[in-house]
Protein backbone atom coordinates (compact mmCIF):
# COMPACT_ATOMS: atom_id res chain seq x y z
CA UNK A 1 0.00 0.00 0.00
CA UNK A 2 1.18 3.55 -0.80
CA UNK A 3 2.68 5.74 2.10
CA UNK A 4 0.65 8.39 2.10
CA UNK A 5 -2.44 6.11 1.99
CA UNK A 6 -1.56 4.17 5.57
CA UNK A 7 -4.71 4.32 7.60
CA UNK A 8 -4.84 5.99 10.66
CA UNK A 9 -6.47 3.94 13.50
CA UNK A 10 -8.49 4.84 15.65
CA UNK A 11 -8.48 2.84 18.55
CA UNK A 12 -11.69 1.74 19.19
CA UNK A 13 -12.14 -0.64 21.80
CA UNK A 14 -14.24 -4.26 21.18
CA UNK A 15 -16.59 -3.05 23.93
CA UNK A 16 -17.23 -0.49 22.32
CA UNK A 17 -18.54 -2.60 19.10
CA UNK A 18 -19.97 -4.45 21.37
CA UNK A 19 -22.17 -1.66 22.69
CA UNK A 20 -22.45 -0.15 19.18
CA UNK A 21 -23.36 -3.52 17.82
CA UNK A 22 -26.07 -4.06 20.63
CA UNK A 23 -27.47 -0.92 19.84
CA UNK A 24 -28.02 -1.48 16.74
CA UNK A 25 -29.89 -4.67 17.35
CA UNK A 26 -32.12 -2.68 20.43
CA UNK A 27 -33.13 -0.12 17.28
CA UNK A 28 -33.65 -2.66 14.94
CA UNK A 29 -31.25 -0.61 12.20
CA UNK A 30 -28.94 2.09 11.26
CA UNK A 31 -28.84 5.67 12.56
CA UNK A 32 -28.35 8.03 10.04
CA UNK A 33 -24.38 8.12 11.27
CA UNK A 34 -23.83 4.12 10.95
CA UNK A 35 -23.34 1.97 7.91
CA UNK A 36 -23.03 -1.62 8.30
CA UNK A 37 -22.12 -3.72 5.63
CA UNK A 38 -21.53 -7.74 5.60
CA UNK A 39 -18.47 -7.66 3.04
CA UNK A 40 -17.73 -11.01 1.91
CA UNK A 41 -17.02 -10.67 -1.05
CA UNK A 42 -15.26 -7.75 -0.87
CA UNK A 43 -15.39 -4.05 -0.40
CA UNK A 44 -18.92 -3.25 -1.92
CA UNK A 45 -19.35 -1.05 -4.37
CA UNK A 46 -22.00 1.02 -2.35
CA UNK A 47 -19.18 2.04 0.41
CA UNK A 48 -17.68 4.87 -1.76
CA UNK A 49 -21.10 6.34 -1.85
CA UNK A 50 -21.65 5.96 1.45
CA UNK A 51 -18.37 7.78 2.40
CA UNK A 52 -19.60 10.72 0.06
CA UNK A 53 -22.78 11.00 1.98
CA UNK A 54 -20.82 11.29 5.37
CA UNK A 55 -17.85 13.62 3.92
CA UNK A 56 -20.99 16.12 2.51
CA UNK A 57 -22.82 15.45 5.87
CA UNK A 58 -22.01 15.43 9.57
CA UNK A 59 -19.60 12.13 9.35
CA UNK A 60 -19.98 8.95 10.19
CA UNK A 61 -18.84 5.05 10.80
CA UNK A 62 -18.57 2.54 8.47
CA UNK A 63 -18.67 -1.07 9.78
CA UNK A 64 -17.25 -3.69 7.07
CA UNK A 65 -17.60 -7.83 8.06
CA UNK A 66 -21.26 -7.06 9.91
CA UNK A 67 -24.43 -8.27 8.66
CA UNK A 68 -27.43 -5.51 8.87
CA UNK A 69 -29.58 -8.63 7.66
CA UNK A 70 -28.14 -11.05 10.77
CA UNK A 71 -29.14 -9.64 13.52
CA UNK A 72 -26.05 -6.94 13.11
CA UNK A 73 -23.85 -10.03 13.45
CA UNK A 74 -20.12 -10.38 12.84
CA UNK A 75 -18.99 -12.73 9.73
CA UNK A 76 -16.35 -14.52 8.53
CA UNK A 77 -14.26 -12.73 6.06
CA UNK A 78 -11.28 -14.22 4.49
CA UNK A 79 -8.70 -11.08 4.07
CA UNK A 80 -9.76 -8.48 6.70
CA UNK A 81 -6.33 -6.52 6.21
CA UNK A 82 -6.87 -6.59 2.68
CA UNK A 83 -10.80 -5.08 2.89
CA UNK A 84 -9.13 -2.56 4.98
CA UNK A 85 -6.29 -1.37 2.87
CA UNK A 86 -9.30 -1.71 -0.25
CA UNK A 87 -11.43 0.54 1.85
CA UNK A 88 -8.79 3.24 2.11
CA UNK A 89 -7.63 2.73 -1.76
CA UNK A 90 -10.94 3.26 -3.07
CA UNK A 91 -11.46 6.29 -0.87
CA UNK A 92 -8.59 8.54 -2.07
CA UNK A 93 -8.76 7.09 -5.69
CA UNK A 94 -12.84 7.64 -6.44
CA UNK A 95 -13.75 10.06 -4.48
CA UNK A 96 -12.95 13.92 -5.16
CA UNK A 97 -11.49 15.58 -2.58
CA UNK A 98 -10.22 11.93 -1.32
CA UNK A 99 -11.59 10.90 1.82
CA UNK A 100 -8.84 9.56 4.29
CA UNK A 101 -10.92 7.41 6.69
CA UNK A 102 -9.70 6.52 10.30
CA UNK A 103 -9.33 3.01 10.44
CA UNK A 104 -9.41 -0.29 12.86
CA UNK A 105 -9.55 -3.80 13.03
CA UNK A 106 -11.14 -5.26 15.83
CA UNK A 107 -11.70 -8.33 17.21
CA UNK A 108 -14.63 -9.36 18.31
CA UNK A 109 -16.79 -12.95 19.51
CA UNK A 110 -13.56 -14.65 17.16
CA UNK A 111 -14.03 -12.82 13.88
CA UNK A 112 -12.89 -9.28 12.50
CA UNK A 113 -14.61 -6.26 11.77
CA UNK A 114 -12.96 -3.27 9.98
CA UNK A 115 -14.30 0.04 10.92
CA UNK A 116 -13.65 3.62 9.53
CA UNK A 117 -14.48 6.84 10.87
CA UNK A 118 -15.10 9.38 8.11
CA UNK A 119 -15.10 12.97 9.12
CA UNK A 120 -17.29 16.10 7.90
CA UNK A 121 -15.48 18.17 5.07
CA UNK A 122 -15.38 21.68 5.61
CA UNK A 123 -17.76 23.47 3.38
CA UNK A 124 -14.65 24.81 1.34
CA UNK A 125 -14.23 21.33 -0.09
CA UNK A 126 -18.05 20.24 -0.61
CA UNK A 127 -19.28 18.56 -2.18
CA UNK A 128 -17.66 15.50 -2.11
CA UNK A 129 -18.40 13.23 -5.33
CA UNK A 130 -17.83 10.07 -6.86
CA UNK A 131 -15.12 10.85 -9.68
CA UNK A 132 -16.41 8.56 -12.53
CA UNK A 133 -20.20 10.19 -12.32
CA UNK A 134 -19.38 13.91 -11.91
CA UNK A 135 -20.18 16.26 -9.44
CA UNK A 136 -23.71 16.62 -10.78
CA UNK A 137 -24.55 12.57 -10.42
CA UNK A 138 -22.05 11.59 -8.37
CA UNK A 139 -22.77 13.91 -4.99
CA UNK A 140 -24.40 12.20 -1.97
CA UNK A 141 -25.76 13.03 1.31
CA UNK A 142 -27.20 10.74 4.24
CA UNK A 143 -30.83 10.59 4.34
CA UNK A 144 -31.69 8.05 7.16
CA UNK A 145 -30.04 5.38 6.70
CA UNK A 146 -29.80 5.68 3.34
CA UNK A 147 -27.42 7.60 0.93
CA UNK A 148 -29.59 9.83 -1.34
CA UNK A 149 -27.95 11.85 -4.39
CA UNK A 150 -27.66 15.62 -3.82
CA UNK A 151 -30.54 17.86 -5.33
CA UNK A 152 -29.00 20.08 -8.43
CA UNK A 153 -30.36 23.02 -5.29
CA UNK A 154 -28.04 21.63 -2.97
CA UNK A 155 -24.76 21.03 -5.02
CA UNK A 156 -25.40 24.75 -5.98
CA UNK A 157 -25.44 25.99 -2.25
CA UNK A 158 -22.46 24.16 -1.49
CA UNK A 159 -20.73 24.79 -4.21
CA UNK A 160 -21.33 28.86 -3.84
CA UNK A 161 -19.87 28.32 -0.19
CA UNK A 162 -16.47 27.21 -1.42
CA UNK A 163 -15.77 31.02 -1.48
CA UNK A 164 -16.66 34.10 0.52
CA UNK A 165 -20.18 34.75 -0.06
CA UNK A 166 -21.39 38.80 -1.14
CA UNK A 167 -24.97 38.35 -1.32
CA UNK A 168 -25.33 41.00 1.73
CA UNK A 169 -23.68 43.39 -0.50
CA UNK A 170 -26.11 43.03 -3.06
CA UNK A 171 -28.03 46.02 -4.02
CA UNK A 172 -31.59 46.39 -3.27
CA UNK A 173 -33.25 47.23 -7.11
CA UNK A 174 -35.53 50.08 -6.78
CA UNK A 175 -34.61 51.03 -3.48
CA UNK A 176 -32.96 54.84 -1.90
CA UNK A 177 -31.08 56.10 0.65
CA UNK A 178 -34.77 57.42 2.00
CA UNK A 179 -35.78 53.65 2.98
CA UNK A 180 -33.41 53.51 5.55
CA UNK A 181 -34.63 54.00 9.07
CA UNK A 182 -33.10 57.47 9.89
CA UNK A 183 -33.05 56.74 13.72
CA UNK A 184 -31.74 53.25 13.77
CA UNK A 185 -28.90 54.64 10.57
CA UNK A 186 -28.02 57.19 13.44
CA UNK A 187 -27.17 55.42 16.57
CA UNK A 188 -25.23 52.38 14.15
CA UNK A 189 -22.88 55.21 12.77
CA UNK A 190 -22.60 56.93 16.21
CA UNK A 191 -21.39 53.42 17.59
CA UNK A 192 -19.29 52.51 14.63
CA UNK A 193 -17.67 56.05 14.23
CA UNK A 194 -16.19 55.12 17.73
CA UNK A 195 -14.46 52.44 16.28
CA UNK A 196 -12.44 54.17 12.94
CA UNK A 197 -11.22 57.30 12.21
CA UNK A 198 -12.12 56.47 8.53
CA UNK A 199 -15.51 56.35 9.44
CA UNK A 200 -15.19 59.92 11.56
CA UNK A 201 -13.58 62.06 9.33
CA UNK A 202 -16.26 61.38 6.27
CA UNK A 203 -19.76 62.52 5.71
CA UNK A 204 -22.54 60.40 6.61
CA UNK A 205 -22.79 58.98 3.14
CA UNK A 206 -19.27 57.99 2.98
CA UNK A 207 -19.48 56.31 6.11
CA UNK A 208 -22.71 54.20 4.76
CA UNK A 209 -20.39 53.40 1.66
CA UNK A 210 -17.62 52.23 3.65
CA UNK A 211 -19.76 50.36 5.86
CA UNK A 212 -21.40 48.43 2.65
CA UNK A 213 -24.67 49.87 3.77
CA UNK A 214 -25.40 51.64 0.82
CA UNK A 215 -24.17 50.28 -2.20
CA UNK A 216 -24.16 51.85 -6.00
CA UNK A 217 -27.06 49.99 -8.22
CA UNK A 218 -26.39 49.08 -12.01
CA UNK A 219 -26.62 53.35 -13.16
CA UNK A 220 -24.19 53.91 -10.07
CA UNK A 221 -26.78 55.65 -7.84
CA UNK A 222 -25.96 54.81 -3.98
CA UNK A 223 -28.74 52.27 -2.56
CA UNK A 224 -28.75 50.27 0.30
CA UNK A 225 -27.32 46.64 0.37
CA UNK A 226 -29.47 43.46 1.18
CA UNK A 227 -27.89 43.62 4.08
CA UNK A 228 -28.21 47.46 5.25
CA UNK A 229 -31.78 46.80 4.34
CA UNK A 230 -32.16 44.33 6.65
CA UNK A 231 -30.45 45.31 9.54
CA UNK A 232 -31.82 49.13 8.89
CA UNK A 233 -35.16 49.31 7.01
CA UNK A 234 -38.22 50.01 8.53
CA UNK A 235 -39.98 46.93 6.08
CA UNK A 236 -37.46 44.87 4.53
CA UNK A 237 -40.20 42.88 3.62
CA UNK A 238 -41.25 44.85 1.05
CA UNK A 239 -38.29 44.18 -1.30
CA UNK A 240 -37.93 40.21 0.15
CA UNK A 241 -41.17 39.21 1.84
CA UNK A 242 -39.82 36.13 3.17
CA UNK A 243 -36.98 37.24 4.95
CA UNK A 244 -38.79 36.89 8.03
CA UNK A 245 -38.51 34.10 10.89
CA UNK A 246 -41.91 31.73 12.21
CA UNK A 247 -42.62 31.01 15.15
CA UNK A 248 -44.82 27.45 15.65
CA UNK A 249 -45.80 26.45 19.02
CA UNK A 250 -47.16 22.83 18.99
CA UNK A 251 -49.35 21.22 21.23
CA UNK A 252 -48.32 18.07 22.43
CA UNK A 253 -49.87 14.87 20.85
CA UNK A 254 -50.17 14.48 16.87
CA UNK A 255 -52.37 16.58 14.43
CA UNK A 256 -54.33 16.11 11.70
CA UNK A 257 -53.91 16.92 7.72
CA UNK A 258 -56.92 18.95 8.12
CA UNK A 259 -56.08 20.54 11.99
CA UNK A 260 -52.71 20.40 12.55
CA UNK A 261 -52.54 20.96 16.60
CA UNK A 262 -50.86 24.68 16.91
CA UNK A 263 -51.06 26.58 20.24
CA UNK A 264 -49.39 29.64 18.39
CA UNK A 265 -48.18 30.65 14.50
CA UNK A 266 -46.68 33.70 14.60
CA UNK A 267 -44.23 35.63 11.61
CA UNK A 268 -42.19 38.70 12.73
CA UNK A 269 -41.22 41.05 10.03
CA UNK A 270 -39.71 43.88 9.67
CA UNK A 271 -35.61 44.81 10.09
CA UNK A 272 -33.80 41.92 12.02
CA UNK A 273 -33.38 43.71 15.36
CA UNK A 274 -37.26 44.14 15.61
CA UNK A 275 -37.35 40.36 14.27
CA UNK A 276 -34.77 39.05 16.89
CA UNK A 277 -36.58 41.10 20.11
CA UNK A 278 -40.21 40.13 19.13
CA UNK A 279 -39.54 36.11 18.79
CA UNK A 280 -37.66 36.08 21.87
CA UNK A 281 -40.48 37.98 23.61
CA UNK A 282 -43.00 35.48 21.80
CA UNK A 283 -40.90 32.33 23.10
CA UNK A 284 -41.11 33.89 26.73
CA UNK A 285 -45.08 33.98 26.54
CA UNK A 286 -45.48 30.73 25.48
CA UNK A 287 -42.86 28.86 27.47
CA UNK A 288 -43.38 28.08 31.36
CA UNK A 289 -41.45 29.48 34.24
CA UNK A 290 -40.66 27.28 36.87
CA UNK A 291 -39.67 28.19 40.36
CA UNK A 292 -37.16 26.99 42.60
CA UNK A 293 -35.10 27.79 45.61
CA UNK A 294 -31.34 28.77 45.52
CA UNK A 295 -29.55 30.40 48.10
CA UNK A 296 -31.21 33.72 46.76
CA UNK A 297 -34.16 32.50 47.80
CA UNK A 298 -37.23 31.59 45.47
CA UNK A 299 -36.28 32.04 42.02
CA UNK A 300 -38.26 31.77 39.27
CA UNK A 301 -37.36 30.44 36.07
CA UNK A 302 -38.09 29.96 32.10
CA UNK A 303 -37.93 26.19 30.78
CA UNK A 304 -35.20 27.68 28.45
CA UNK A 305 -32.88 30.55 29.20
CA UNK A 306 -33.93 33.63 26.93
CA UNK A 307 -30.34 34.70 26.40
CA UNK A 308 -29.67 31.18 25.00
CA UNK A 309 -33.10 31.15 22.67
CA UNK A 310 -32.05 35.11 21.59
CA UNK A 311 -28.20 33.70 20.49
CA UNK A 312 -29.96 30.95 19.02
CA UNK A 313 -32.20 33.22 16.91
CA UNK A 314 -29.38 35.73 16.06
CA UNK A 315 -27.06 33.22 14.65
CA UNK A 316 -29.63 31.96 12.64
CA UNK A 317 -30.45 35.53 10.81
CA UNK A 318 -26.77 36.25 10.75
CA UNK A 319 -25.04 33.12 9.16
CA UNK A 320 -28.42 32.42 6.90
CA UNK A 321 -27.81 31.84 3.59
CA UNK A 322 -28.75 35.32 1.73
CA UNK A 323 -28.58 33.40 -1.90
CA UNK A 324 -31.24 34.24 -4.16
CA UNK A 325 -31.96 30.60 -4.17
CA UNK A 326 -33.02 30.58 -0.45
CA UNK A 327 -34.33 33.48 -0.25
CA UNK A 328 -38.19 32.60 -0.46
CA UNK A 329 -37.02 30.34 2.71
CA UNK A 330 -38.07 31.92 6.43
CA UNK A 331 -36.01 30.92 9.53
CA UNK A 332 -38.50 28.45 11.42
CA UNK A 333 -38.68 28.87 15.94
CA UNK A 334 -40.62 25.83 16.56
CA UNK A 335 -41.18 24.67 19.96
CA UNK A 336 -42.40 21.53 21.15
CA UNK A 337 -43.26 20.20 24.40
CA UNK A 338 -40.25 18.18 25.34
CA UNK A 339 -37.83 20.77 22.64
CA UNK A 340 -37.15 24.08 21.22
CA UNK A 341 -35.71 23.87 17.30
CA UNK A 342 -34.65 26.83 15.29
CA UNK A 343 -33.61 26.42 11.45
CA UNK A 344 -32.20 28.53 8.96
CA UNK A 345 -31.49 28.16 5.36
CA UNK A 346 -27.53 26.99 4.27
CA UNK A 347 -25.37 24.64 6.02
CA UNK A 348 -22.74 25.47 8.14
CA UNK A 349 -20.22 27.97 6.19
CA UNK A 350 -16.14 27.58 5.68
CA UNK A 351 -13.85 25.58 7.76
CA UNK A 352 -15.66 24.82 10.75
CA UNK A 353 -17.52 21.34 11.77
CA UNK A 354 -20.43 20.52 13.95
CA UNK A 355 -17.56 19.25 16.10
CA UNK A 356 -16.09 22.51 16.09
CA UNK A 357 -19.18 24.21 17.37
CA UNK A 358 -18.93 25.71 20.81
CA UNK A 359 -15.31 26.24 20.87
CA UNK A 360 -14.03 29.42 21.89
CA UNK A 361 -12.95 32.06 18.73
CA UNK A 362 -14.37 29.32 16.60
CA UNK A 363 -16.23 30.80 13.61
CA UNK A 364 -16.69 31.24 10.14
CA UNK A 365 -19.33 34.38 8.89
CA UNK A 366 -21.16 33.44 5.38
CA UNK A 367 -22.13 37.03 5.91
CA UNK A 368 -19.06 39.36 6.52
CA UNK A 369 -20.67 42.50 5.90
CA UNK A 370 -24.27 41.94 8.23
CA UNK A 371 -21.99 40.13 10.96
CA UNK A 372 -19.85 43.65 10.93
CA UNK A 373 -22.99 45.50 10.70
CA UNK A 374 -25.09 44.32 13.50
CA UNK A 375 -22.33 44.20 15.50
CA UNK A 376 -23.11 48.34 15.35
CA UNK A 377 -26.85 47.78 15.17
CA UNK A 378 -29.16 48.46 18.65
CA UNK A 379 -31.58 46.17 19.70
CA UNK A 380 -35.22 48.13 19.76
CA UNK A 381 -35.62 50.50 22.91
CA UNK A 382 -32.34 49.18 23.88
CA UNK A 383 -28.71 50.10 24.79
CA UNK A 384 -27.35 46.28 23.14
CA UNK A 385 -26.63 45.83 19.79
CA UNK A 386 -27.88 42.34 18.15
CA UNK A 387 -24.46 40.89 17.50
CA UNK A 388 -21.11 40.89 19.04
CA UNK A 389 -19.02 39.56 15.86
CA UNK A 390 -16.61 37.97 18.31
CA UNK A 391 -17.64 34.28 18.23
CA UNK A 392 -18.70 33.85 21.49
CA UNK A 393 -22.32 33.28 20.67
CA UNK A 394 -22.56 29.31 20.43
CA UNK A 395 -20.12 29.31 23.73
CA UNK A 396 -22.78 31.70 25.56
CA UNK A 397 -25.57 29.42 24.92
CA UNK A 398 -23.63 26.57 26.14
CA UNK A 399 -23.06 28.07 29.27
CA UNK A 400 -26.10 29.15 29.65
CA UNK A 401 -28.42 26.33 29.25
CA UNK A 402 -25.91 24.41 31.91
CA UNK A 403 -26.25 27.04 34.09
CA UNK A 404 -29.71 26.70 33.62
CA UNK A 405 -29.50 22.82 33.80
CA UNK A 406 -30.01 21.75 30.36
CA UNK A 407 -27.55 19.52 28.48
CA UNK A 408 -25.60 21.46 25.47
CA UNK A 409 -27.45 22.14 22.42
CA UNK A 410 -27.35 19.31 19.83
CA UNK A 411 -26.63 21.12 16.12
CA UNK A 412 -27.87 18.91 12.57
CA UNK A 413 -25.74 20.12 9.54
CA UNK A 414 -27.54 19.64 6.42
CA UNK A 415 -26.70 20.95 2.82
CA UNK A 416 -29.79 23.10 2.49
CA UNK A 417 -30.52 24.12 6.38
CA UNK A 418 -28.71 24.25 9.57
CA UNK A 419 -30.77 22.96 13.19
CA UNK A 420 -30.04 23.92 16.73
CA UNK A 421 -32.78 22.09 19.67
CA UNK A 422 -32.64 22.72 22.81
CA UNK A 423 -33.92 19.86 24.93
CA UNK A 424 -36.65 20.02 27.72
CA UNK A 425 -35.10 16.97 29.69
CA UNK A 426 -35.21 17.93 32.88
CA UNK A 427 -39.00 16.91 33.40
CA UNK A 428 -39.99 20.32 34.92
CA UNK A 429 -43.22 19.76 34.67
CA UNK A 430 -42.85 17.83 37.48
CA UNK A 431 -39.03 18.46 39.24
CA UNK A 432 -38.25 21.34 40.84
CA UNK A 433 -35.64 23.27 38.73
CA UNK A 434 -32.35 23.32 40.55
CA UNK A 435 -28.01 21.50 40.96
CA UNK A 436 -29.08 18.32 41.13
CA UNK A 437 -25.55 18.63 43.78
CA UNK A 438 -27.65 20.52 45.56
CA UNK A 439 -30.19 17.56 46.44
CA UNK A 440 -27.39 14.71 46.47
CA UNK A 441 -24.12 15.28 48.40
CA UNK A 442 -22.10 13.25 46.25
CA UNK A 443 -21.00 13.38 42.89
CA UNK A 444 -22.33 9.76 42.01
CA UNK A 445 -25.82 10.75 43.32
CA UNK A 446 -25.69 14.08 41.52
CA UNK A 447 -24.30 12.08 38.69
CA UNK A 448 -26.91 9.29 38.93
CA UNK A 449 -29.34 11.87 39.13
CA UNK A 450 -28.46 14.42 36.12
CA UNK A 451 -28.39 11.70 33.92
CA UNK A 452 -31.85 9.78 35.00
CA UNK A 453 -33.33 13.45 34.28
CA UNK A 454 -31.58 13.82 31.09
CA UNK A 455 -30.78 10.73 29.18
CA UNK A 456 -27.46 11.73 27.76
CA UNK A 457 -24.91 13.85 28.67
CA UNK A 458 -20.79 14.05 28.07
CA UNK A 459 -18.14 14.39 30.57
CA UNK A 460 -17.90 18.07 30.46
CA UNK A 461 -21.50 18.46 30.65
CA UNK A 462 -22.09 16.51 33.92
CA UNK A 463 -19.10 18.56 35.90
CA UNK A 464 -20.37 21.81 34.78
CA UNK A 465 -23.86 20.95 35.96
CA UNK A 466 -23.14 19.18 39.14
CA UNK A 467 -20.42 21.35 39.70
CA UNK A 468 -17.88 19.05 40.16
CA UNK A 469 -14.44 18.03 39.23
CA UNK A 470 -13.85 16.03 35.72
CA UNK A 471 -11.85 13.14 37.12
CA UNK A 472 -14.30 12.56 40.22
CA UNK A 473 -17.29 12.74 37.64
CA UNK A 474 -15.46 10.19 35.51
CA UNK A 475 -15.13 7.92 38.25
CA UNK A 476 -18.54 8.23 38.83
CA UNK A 477 -19.59 7.21 35.39
CA UNK A 478 -17.33 4.70 35.30
CA UNK A 479 -18.91 2.99 37.98
CA UNK A 480 -22.31 3.52 36.05
CA UNK A 481 -21.36 1.89 33.31
CA UNK A 482 -19.71 -1.31 35.57
CA UNK A 483 -23.21 -1.06 37.06
CA UNK A 484 -25.22 -1.64 33.69
CA UNK A 485 -26.82 1.59 34.23
CA UNK A 486 -25.59 3.53 31.76
CA UNK A 487 -23.21 2.82 28.55
CA UNK A 488 -21.06 4.79 26.36
CA UNK A 489 -21.30 6.07 23.41
CA UNK A 490 -18.09 7.20 20.91
CA UNK A 491 -14.45 6.75 20.94
CA UNK A 492 -12.66 6.39 24.42
CA UNK A 493 -10.27 9.49 24.11
CA UNK A 494 -13.06 11.62 22.31
CA UNK A 495 -13.94 15.05 24.59
CA UNK A 496 -17.35 14.01 22.84
CA UNK A 497 -18.23 10.93 23.99
CA UNK A 498 -21.08 10.25 25.58
CA UNK A 499 -22.65 8.65 28.62
CA UNK A 500 -26.87 7.18 27.95
CA UNK A 501 -28.99 5.89 30.83
CA UNK A 502 -30.23 2.65 30.33
CA UNK A 503 -33.03 2.35 32.27
CA UNK A 504 -36.16 4.23 31.67
CA UNK A 505 -35.42 7.79 32.00
CA UNK A 506 -37.17 9.87 34.92
CA UNK A 507 -36.36 12.02 37.59
CA UNK A 508 -36.60 12.42 41.26
CA UNK A 509 -39.28 13.30 43.44
CA UNK A 510 -40.48 16.58 43.75
CA UNK A 511 -43.21 18.76 42.57
CA UNK A 512 -42.88 21.69 40.86
CA UNK A 513 -43.37 24.91 42.84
Amino acid sequence: MKEDLKPERCLVEPDDLRQLLADLRRLGGEPSGVEAKASRGGLPRTTVETASAFANTNGGVVLLGVDENDDFQAVAMANPVKLRDDLVSALSDQLEPPVRPTTDLIEIDGRVVVSAEISPLPSDQKPCYVRSRGIANGSYVRAGDGDRRMTQAEIGLTIANRGQPTYDAEPVAGAGIDDLDTHATRRMLERARGTSRSLRDVDDESALRRLRVLVPDDDGRPVPSLGGMLALGPFPQEWYPQLMITLIVHEAGPGTREQPRFLDNQQFRGPIPEQVAECVAAVRRNIAARGFVGESGRLDAPDYPLEAVREAVVNAVLHRDYSPVSRGTQITVELHPDHLGVTSPGGIFGPVTVADLGEERVSSSRNGYLAQLLSDTYLPRSDRVVAENRASGIPAMIRDLLRSGLPQPTFRNHPGRFEVRFARSELFDSVPRGRPAEVHGSTYDAVTTLLQRQGRSTAAELAAQVDRSRPAVLAAVRKLVDEGRVRAEGTPTSPRRSYVWCEPVGGIGGEAT
